[in-house]
């Protein structure tokens, strides 16, 4: 007879022998799903068109903010008191230096003129008796010396009389188009008042003044003569013109410096004050490239890409473009010539899948050496 103390022991027994069984069982059926699924995953592996990124000579630009200013530009004034008596030019046109612009009211000038040349004339008339009478010892050597001193006196007040009678008309100091006249016909003018008359600016040539924050100037370097151009609401001006200076201090308020361009403008249609957009064409550079529609935002803002390594492993990697180049990005930082990132389905992928590629056609790699 079996005593119950072996009863229980044998009941036991049975007990392990079916749970070890059970989960043998059960793990000999998750290593077959686990088996099974790995497969199904290497049978449906996600299919993505890839393309081969590549270092190449790029043309960079640099489109900056600038404003049209005058090749030259000199704001007229009187030199001499008096009424203005004519207006010599016409609002808008074209002088030339030295042309007159305005006559002021001269009798004074011109009085002033006529008295110096008499007193001229009475001092060399008195010059020359007194070297008559030094010849015979008439006079002393001292007399004759004030009568030549008064000669040249009165010389050089006929030429201060010329001086004024001629700043009674006012001329253009340079060549340009004259703009509108703040003082009319009849009106007071004094000599050096803080008031302008009118202003004359020479528009061709003619500068554009470019403002470049201090961040991008590594950019253009020590270039010279890098080739500019215009786009005024959107339209390139017909011509292209060509960077000239840049100023050697930085402005501390706008943490910016300040560039100049020089264009040709015999069209006119550049005019002083005008706010434009100016493309600066910056030496050709080698840089990588990827397209933008192979690029996208990850969740802190920051354009990123799919790479595609060896073994077909897919990786998001952070990038970081200089600019847009056509419909590519200039990638300044993140990739390197002949990595694999993908170009379409990387809306389907994660990090680390395993993905089944395909070469877009016109980014094949070549299989020469």
């Amino acid at each position: 007879m079996i005593n119950n103390k072996s009863k229980i022991k044998l009941i036991i027994f049975t007990f392990t022998l079916i749970a070890f069984a059970i989960g043998y069982f059960l793990l000999i059926n998750a290593n077959k799903q686990k088996i099974a699924s790995q497969k199904a995953a290497q049978s449906h592996e996600m299919e993505v068109t890839v393309i081969t990124v590549k270092s190449q000579e790029v043309q960079a630009f640099q489109e900056l903010p600038a404003r049209v200013s005058a090749y030259k530009i000199s704001e007229v004034r009187p030199q001499a008191d008096g009424i203005i008596r004519k207006q010599l030019f016409e609002e808008g046109s074209f002088v030339k230096a030295g042309e007159a612009l305005y006559q002021v009211d001269a009798s004074i000038y011109q009085a002033e003129y006529e008295s110096a040349h008499a007193r001229l004339k009475t001092a060399g008339l008195k010059k020359s008796r007194y070297e008559q009478l030094l010849k015979v010892n008439a006079i002393s050597k001292q007399d004759y010396d004030d009568a030549v001193a008064d000669f040249v006196q009165a010389q050089s007040e006929v030429k201060k009389a010329n001086i004024r009678l001629d700043y009674a008309k006012i001329y253009a100091p340079i060549s340009g188009f004259v703009g509108k006249s703040n003082f009319t016909e009849g009106a007071l003018v004094v000599a050096n008042q803080a008031q302008i008359l009118t202003t004359i600016a020479q528009l061709d040539p003619i500068f554009v003044d470019i403002t470049l924050p201090t961040r991008d100037l590594m950019k253009i370097g020590d270039q010279k003569d890098i080739p500019v151009s215009i786009f005024v609401d959107g339209v390139e001006y017909e011509n292209n013109g060509v960077l000239k200076f840049s100023e050697v201090f930085a402005d501390e308020s706008t943490d910016s410096v300040r560039l100049r361009a020089k264009f040709c403008n015999s069209s006119k249609k550049l005019l002083p004050g005008m706010f434009v957009n100016v493309k600066l064409h910056l030496k050709p550079t080698q840089s990588v490239t990827v397209p933008q529609r192979a690029t996208n935002r990850a969740p802190d803002g920051n354009l990123m890409v799919w790479t595609v390594d060896k073994e077909n492993i897919v990786k998001a990697k952070p990038i970081k473009v200089s600019q847009a180049l056509g419909s590519d990005w200039i990638v300044s930082e993140g990739l390197e010539d002949a990595e694999i990132v993908v170009y379409e389905g990387f809306q389907k992928i994660s990090d680390g899948m395993k993905v089944k590629t395909v070469f877009l056609e016109s980014s094949v790699p070549s299989s020469s050496p």
